[in-house]
């Protein structure tokens, strides 16, 4: 597992890492561990000034120079295409600035009289020894739309820094949070900065790599980059789009928009069949350990699968895919809140009526719940659905989700415990979150979901580093993510509308009959198939740690799976959640932890 971190304290840290590479020689409280490619890791110093830029990112000459000669000012976590962070190293301070999509999430713990930072709460975790936060699994498994992006990580006694802030570590062990972006609204252009800024994203990974690969589902988002990537690959060089797909069906749906956009673009086309072993729930005893449940532990056969056959057949060092399109590119309904708020009133009754039509709903519930929550703040509806969570009472949002949270029912196997542990993490939810201003309700929320894609899709980059791939998620990148939620209100599309922005950013690039489209393949069918065929090992699952715990009723989690693999109506996201969870937890316990060892076995230095 790749990482990176350090100490701040005036001396040497009591412990440090096995197997880590100090950044500086003469810097001991600073290192990384793993493999780094020279272009993710630039480092330099000046005097008593120690400055590292680490990841992907495009850098011109000489920024290096003026960062380490004149000091980081707040702007570097945006300054430069990729995804990286920036670190800054005194005798006085430790400064670390997030990037804006969480895609390299910031964890600090207390120990050894100093204070501990990672880019992974796992290897901290290995440090102090903390076990995994069960607040925190409770939110996620019963109020999952309930987003908590600076909220604590996974594991007890450890912090997560907020995307977008500095962090900085003083003398005396304090520890300070502040906010260095936010949206900022700008008119004009907007699809011409994002498809720019795309290309800049795009083209970090593709001229660092040998064999650059990435997703061609068929949608949207995997296809701009697989076509932006083609423009920016040089002549010497292949970018091959992958598409997988079930054996026996190899045409019609995602297939057919995928073979397009490959014949008009020229890109090399590789197909890769699924068979019965890469059905989802498949294989969820062999997960690597990860900093908290991953997006594609339900699909880890099938996302393996795929990794090791790139890896093997076509040699790929580079792989990128279009996780966070949809976060990011995708409006939510509770814009039709921030223009009721602003009196935009035309306005939102129009949007709240082709919303209405599109999910075939009354526009009357839309518009009375875009209203109440337009005139109640974020922290009474957290405090709200808090105390419904313990009193077992269903407190969801009205019809069509105009809301901060969906609409789903707490599970039904869901215990007591579970829902109180759940509450108490939401309750202090309003401690460290600063109130949205009038009119921001959607960009926030939209800020919200990008850092939790971009944390979580950590854990998958984790995943898939054990299998020996470099992942890449462009979308999550910081410009991209700045120069999309810097939309103002007035130019943001409707939630209705589907991903205007990237079409008129790619209009040149995109067929036809891909602009066209509206919807995306289902692969629910593979989900009931892969449930049928595992359903013995998922009731095995549901009789351990979270049923011991407290937060999971087996024999109702066991009945709610036999049910759901029998095709009866009972949502997916009753059961993914408690699954996911319990395969991490077994994970951890199967993983050795990371070891850290008392300083002095330092590596080369840089």
């Amino acid at each position: 597992m790749r990482w990176f971190g350090g100490f701040h304290k005036p001396m040497a840290p009591s412990r440090s890492p096995a197997d880590h590479t100090p950044i500086w020689s003469d810097a001991p409280g600073c290192w990384t561990v793993g493999q780094w490619p020279d272009y993710e890791l630039r480092a330099t110093r000046h005097n008593h000034r120690f400055v590292a830029v680490i990841g992907p990112c495009t850098m011109p000459p000489g920024d290096m120079e003026r960062l380490r000669t004149f000091g980081v000012p707040d702007q570097v976590a945006w300054r430069w295409p990729g995804s990286y962070t920036v670190m800054e190293i005194t005798p006085q301070r430790t400064r670390v600035w997030t990037d804006l999509g969480g895609a390299w999430p910031i964890y600090v713990a207390a120990a050894d009289d100093g204070v501990y930072w990672a880019s992974s709460s796992l290897a901290l975790a290995g440090l102090t020894g903390t076990k995994p936060n069960l607040d925190r699994l409770a939110t996620w498994l019963v109020a999952p739309s309930v987003l908590l992006p600076a909220g604590p990580p996974h594991f007890e006694e450890i912090g997560l820094a907020p995307a977008g802030h500095r962090v900085t570590i003083t003398p005396d062990n304090g520890v300070q949070m502040t906010r260095v972006w936010s949206p900022r609204p700008r008119s004009g252009r907007v699809s011409e900065r994002l498809r720019a800024e795309l290309s800049a994203a795009v083209s970090v990974r593709v001229d660092t790599a040998s064999t650059p690969t990435v997703d061609l589902s068929g949608g949207y988002d995997s296809t701009a980059l697989a076509l932006l990537g083609q423009a920016a690959t040089s002549a010497d060089k292949t970018l091959i789009g992958v598409t997988v797909y079930p054996v026996g069906r190899a045409a019609g749906g995602d297939l057919d928009y995928a073979r397009l956009a490959a014949a008009r673009s020229g890109i090399v086309h590789r197909l890769m069949p699924l068979d019965a072993d890469h059905v989802p729930y498949t294989g969820l005893n062999v997960l690597p350990a990860t900093d908290e449940p991953a997006p594609s532990t339900i699909a880890y056969a099938r996302f393996s699968g795929q990794l090791r056959w790139m890896r093997e057949t076509l040699s790929t060092d580079c792989h990128m895919t279009g996780d966070g399109g949809d976060s990011l590119l995708c409006s939510p309904p509770i814009m039709l809140a921030d223009l009721l708020a602003t009196k935009c009133y035309r306005r939102g009754a129009l949007e709240a009526i082709r919303w209405a039509r599109l999910r075939r709903v009354s526009v009357w519930p839309l518009l009375k719940s875009a209203y109440q929550v337009a005139h109640t703040t974020h922290t009474e509806t957290l405090r709200s659905l808090s105390q419904s969570l313990i009193a077992d009472i269903n407190n969801s949002a009205m019809e069509g989700d105009v809301g901060w949270y969906a609409s789903d029912s707490v599970p039904p196997w869901a215990t007591q415990e579970s829902r109180t542990r759940a509450a108490t993490a939401i309750a202090s939810f309003p401690e460290w979150k600063q109130e949205p201003a009038i009119g921001s309700f959607a960009a926030t929320l939209a800020t919200e979901g990008m850092v939790e894609v971009g944390r979580s899709a950590r854990a998958d980059i984790q995943l898939s580093e054990a299998i020996g791939v470099p992942l890449h998620n462009p979308f999550t990148d910081s410009r991209v993510v700045d120069a999309y939620l810097s939309i103002p209100l007035a130019e943001r599309p409707g939630p209705a509308d589907y991903k205007p922005v990237l079409r008129e950013a790619l209009t040149n690039l995109f067929p036809s009959e891909l602009a066209a489209r509206r919807t995306k393949g289902d692969f629910n069918p593979d989900h009931y198939n892969g449930m049928r065929a595992n359903l013995t090992e998922l009731h095995a699952l549901a009789d351990g740690r979270l049923a011991s715990s407290g937060l999971v009723d087996r024999t109702k989690l066991q009945r709610t799976l036999t049910m759901t693999a029998a095709g009866l109506p009972v949502p997916f996201s009753t059961v993914e959640p408690a699954v996911a969870a319990e395969a991490w937890l077994r994970s951890l316990d199967n993983t050795p932890g990371v070891r850290w060892v008392p300083t002095g076995n330092t590596g080369a230095g840089r």
